[in-house]
């Protein structure tokens, strides 16, 4: 009788700690799951050119053809909202990025495309042959300390001049995976983008993952609340991703949601004082139940001067209503919470 006492009293503390060990694992495992699936999910996209160029310098007596292979234009982020390889973005991100500086979203029309390819491989050619080309072209010396305008210069001469001939020119979109995917960088096709005309900053993007299937996440379809606490994910330019990288890790930060704003169009975005870095374009903003509440499209920079941190202020973040929206009209399944 004392045996079978003490057996089930030994049962008992047994099966006690089992329980205690599995509420802890079940209450433990969804944050690093949801985590670990949040990172997994964040996208490095790339925007640029490829194309073939020939350059006749004049005065080297010198032809050079080019086989501009990719020249990266832009750099931001992602969210993967399918596991057949759709992925959201910004459009700023994958669009002109000429009209970025002037806050206009624009894809690239065809002439775009070929300026930008004739002016990677006037870069190429100054950094590699002759920085004084232009100097030489023009009758006004050219700064050799801005080599951006040195290029755009130098190659306004060469096509003015018929120095420059072009075979072939497209926009590249590129797609680098977190690291824990372990896929490698895959082109995307643009499918669509929202209304320029309305301030509508988000893109579907198209990837071919090769029978994987991605890591995704829910997209909310409530409204956040003013003070809820947010995380945004994204791959700051600052995190030096280089172009031979074959798969990536997203930065994280966090913050709260201070207010709802609406554009002269109607258009929702929130603002929010989490801290970001241009790059961060596109990433996707979590709520506390890692579902995605929208992609970040302007971020704040807590370095800079003064006046600077003063204009940057806020962050602001696309509602996730027109994630909903664009895969909607697009037949994209995602799943909706």
């Amino acid at each position: 009788m004392k045996l079978l006492k003490n057996t089930l009293t030994l049962v008992l503390i047994l099966l006690a700690a089992f329980v205690t060990y599995e509420a802890f694992f079940v209450e433990d495992t969804p944050l690093n799951y949801f985590s670990s699936k949040s990172a997994s999910s964040t996208v490095y996209v790339e925007n640029g050119v490829s194309g073939v160029v020939t350059i006749t310098d004049p005065t080297l007596h010198k032809t050079v053809a080019f086989n501009i292979s990719f020249y990266p234009l832009e750099t931001g982020s992602g969210v993967i909202v399918s596991k057949n390889g759709y992925i959201i973005t910004a459009f700023h991100v994958i669009g002109d990025p000429q009209s970025n500086t002037i806050n206009v979203l624009k894809t690239m029309s065809n002439d775009d495309i070929k300026l930008y390819v004739e002016q990677a491989a006037v870069s190429t050619y100054l950094s590699n042959y002759n920085p004084q080309l232009g100097a030489e072209l023009s009758s006004n010396q050219v700064s050799q300390s801005n080599l951006s305008a040195n290029t755009r210069m130098t190659t306004d001469l060469l096509i003015q001049n018929n120095l420059i001939s072009v075979k072939s020119y497209k926009q590249v979109i590129r797609v680098k995976f977190p690291s824990s995917t372990g896929s490698k960088p895959l082109n995307a096709h643009l499918v669509d983008v929202g209304n320029s005309g309305t301030d509508n900053d988000v893109a579907l993007l198209k990837v071919n993952p090769a029978g994987k299937n991605l890591p995704v996440l829910k997209i909310s379809s409530h409204d956040p609340k003013n003070g809820e606490n947010i995380r945004i994910y994204g791959y700051p330019a600052s995190s030096n991703v280089t172009q031979s990288q074959l798969s990536v890790t997203p930065s994280t930060t966090t913050g709260s949601l201070i207010s709802e704003v609406r554009n002269s169009h109607s258009i929702i975005y929130y603002k929010t004082n989490a801290s970001t870095f241009p790059g961060y374009s596109g990433g996707p903003v979590l709520n506390s139940e890692n579902e995605v509440i929208g992609i970040l499209i302007y971020g704040i920079q807590t370095k800079g001067s003064f006046i600077q941190q003063i204009k940057s202020k806020y962050g602001l973040f696309l509602s996730s209503d027109y994630i909903i929206q664009i895969c909607k009209k697009n037949n994209v399944p995602i799943d909706i919470v």
